[in-house]
């Protein structure tokens, strides 16, 4: 199931905003810390209660776009990636997404984000066909921004280069509801040479957990696990 410019115009709003996001905390940090511009994908497998949970509420689940399945876990390509090599903060933006349906019913979550800062960690997701939640990417780079001293006033002197960031992120926002779908927690890191694999459990929001009884009438507890994630990331040439 292909989603309207779920490829190419994601990519082209999203390299936008954070190239010029990453041009201003890589100036900003200078030798502090070397930002990289990041390749590779996310896979994700269902917790056990999770798998449980979905067929006991007759919810089926089915991919969007590029994303796969295969041996009981989803893959999510990378449409552009930024990490700090110092402390492997960083942004991973996702393609493809997936479907849950439950009878007539049926919700999309896609173009996932994932945010690291050095004090929480987040996955942000895009609803199509419903408004607002913008403010979820605007405070998520606010709390990347601010692992980065002397940011803030790099963008007072190049007030250009923050206007385009603001601006790809409304852009982005404008095409479905901004959720924090869910939490980042238990994060792991295995570094070999120019490659790392940066592990997290992902904890459902209270915000996504509402969704899902607004969406498909089944009532999930916040804070469940959904299961573990796996971002296989090398530093692009």
């Amino acid at each position: 199931m292909n989603v309207p410019g779920s490829g190419s115009r994601l990519r082209a709003v999203l390299v936008a905003a954070l190239a010029a996001f990453v041009l201003l905390a890589a100036t900003a940090a200078g030798a502090q810390a070397k930002i990289v511009k990041l390749i590779g994908q996310t896979s994700v497998t269902p917790s056990s209660q999770a798998a449980q949970f979905l067929a006991n509420n007759g919810v089926s689940t089915s991919t969007v776009g590029p994303a796969t399945f295969s041996n009981g876990s989803f893959t999510f390509p990378l449409a552009v990636g930024f990490g700090n090599t110092a402390n492997f903060t960083g942004v991973l933006v996702h393609k493809g997404g997936l479907k849950f349906t439950k009878g007539r019913r049926s919700v999309v979550v896609r173009r996932f984000v994932a945010v690291r800062t050095l004090h929480s960690a987040v996955l942000l997701a895009q609803v199509p066909g419903l408004p607002g939640g913008c403010g979820h990417v605007a405070d998520a780079l606010r709390r990347f921004v601010a692992t980065h001293p002397g940011v803030r006033g790099f963008a007072r002197r190049h007030p250009v280069a923050a206007q385009r960031v603001i601006d790809a992120v409304r852009d982005y926002c404008s095409n479905g509801r901004v959720i924090v779908l869910a939490r980042l927690t238990n994060l792991g890191k295995q570094v070999a040479g120019n490659s790392a694999t940066l592990t997290a459990d992902l904890r459902l929001s209270r915000e996504a957990a509402k969704l899902v009884k607004r969406a498909l009438g089944t009532n999930v507890q916040a804070g469940k696990l959904l299961g573990s994630a796996t971002s296989t990331v090398s530093v692009a040439s």
